[in-house]
């Protein structure tokens, strides 16, 4: 079976202009022989992935079952936890010296003689908090990935993804081009509605399990708890680097309303872009969620099926419950439901059916996101994917009459 590896630069960071110093890496299967019947992108939620053997095995028994091309793609940010590794990329921890402080002093003030401490240095404290056996710490942690990279929340991930596509295309890779679907669990889902809101007559079919329809304000550091790590006893609570701030209102970098909106795939306004330039050839959505699920509420996988369906998409939700577990396929009714990328695929791919029709590639696609303040703008054509932001033209008029 063919396999086919490439890299190629990420989309530029268009919001913040932060350099993009890791480059973008896919791996895919492809078909023995003749053209594709489609191109599939497996998206894994964060740290999911650990398992590169597997994960080309994977690659290959959906290749060859379905007659598809099956890609793997590392996109912005894909390393972001502890057990994240290829040679010469891991994810560090940066750990709060603060939280240390506070831990030590907790014990001073039960009375420890802090016997055994010999500095302040950080493996030294830490070696220091496991000999406490009888007590457990919670230290403040962040993740870093490779390079520059930050926790974007999607946006990136999204468009490296279509980068991707368009490379295949222009290397000749043969495959049925109406018929790519995005297939990801938790995160992975998640990125796989903001390729479809990026491209809506490019993803012919969403298949994911337990993906957010919009930010989640842990994940960029707003408060909350993105991940936990447990050694010995101590547990770090951790969120990924962010170049966002959300309390200098007016800062570059400020994550406001319109940072939001567009990381939210169930903004009414925006949904009525994407579907105004859907045409005819509107994406199959197929999503399964867990009723008990304690990150994402039931009740937004409901909205978000709602609206789908009112705006005309083919959108099917099926809701787990505790019956649903068989201990094989579904192992747990908590986040992600322990349903490996493989049978989400073998469970929803036969109930798509295939349609023909332009990509936005072929029609030269132009969609415009509006927000309060700035218009974020997608172009698509030959030379691939393209996305910018511009003042919201009704800021550019109160600018000109303020300046006047």
């Amino acid at each position: 079976m063919p396999s086919i590896s490439g890299s190629l630069s990420g989309h530029e960071d268009f919001e913040l202009g932060v350099p993009r110093t890791v480059p973008v890496t896919f791996e895919a299967e492809a078909p023995e022989s003749g053209p594709a019947d489609g191109l599939v992108f497996l998206i894994p939620g964060f740290g999911e992935d650990t398992d590169e053997a597997y994960t080309r095995l994977t690659r290959r028994q959906i290749a060859a079952k379905y007659n598809l091309v099956v890609v793997s793609v590392r996109a912005h940010c894909h390393f972001c936890r502890p057990k994240q590794s290829i040679p010469g990329v891991s994810v560090g921890i940066e750990i709060d010296p603060w939280s240390i402080a506070k831990a030590i002093g907790a014990l001073v003030l039960q009375g420890d003689s802090l016997e055994g401490l010999k500095s302040a240095d950080e493996k030294d404290t830490l070696r220091f908090l496991k000999g406490r056996k009888e007590h457990k710490f919670t230290l403040s942690a962040t993740l870093v990935p490779p390079g520059q990279d930050y926790q974007n929340f999607g946006v990136l991930a999204a468009l490296d993804h279509l980068l991707v596509l368009n490379k295949l295309i222009d290397d000749g890779v043969e495959f049925d081009q109406s018929n790519v679907v995005a297939t990801g669990t938790s995160h992975g889902g998640y990125i796989a509605h903001l390729m479809q809101k990026f491209a809506p007559n490019t993803i012919a079919a969403l298949i994911e399990s337990s993906a957010y329809p919009e930010t989640l304000p842990a994940y960029l550091g707003f408060g909350g708890v993105e991940y936990r790590a447990i050694d010995a006893n101590i547990e770090f609570v951790c969120s990924t680097k962010t170049a966002w701030t959300n309390e200098v209102i007016g800062a570059p970098n400020y994550f406001g309303t319109d940072q939001a909106r567009i990381r939210n795939v169930c903004d009414p306004d925006h949904l009525a872009v994407s579907t105004s330039q859907a045409g005819s050839r509107k994406t199959q959505f197929r999503m399964i969620h867990s009723s008990r699920d304690r990150l994402v509420n039931i009740d937004l996988k409901h909205h978000q099926t709602s609206m789908l369906n009112s705006t005309g998409f083919d959108a099917q939700l099926q809701v787990l419950a505790e019956a649903d577990v068989d201990g094989k396929t579904i192992t747990t009714l908590e986040h992600g439901l322990g349903i490996g990328l493989h049978s989400l695929f073998d469970r929803f791919y036969p109930t798509l059916s295939r349609r023909s029709g332009p990509t936005d590639r072929d029609l030269n696609s132009s969609l415009c996101f509006k927000g309060n303040r700035i218009d974020y703008l997608i172009n698509h054509g030959q030379s691939g994917v393209i996305a910018r932001i511009s003042a919201n033209s009704q800021e550019e008029a109160k600018s000109e009459a303020l300046s006047a």
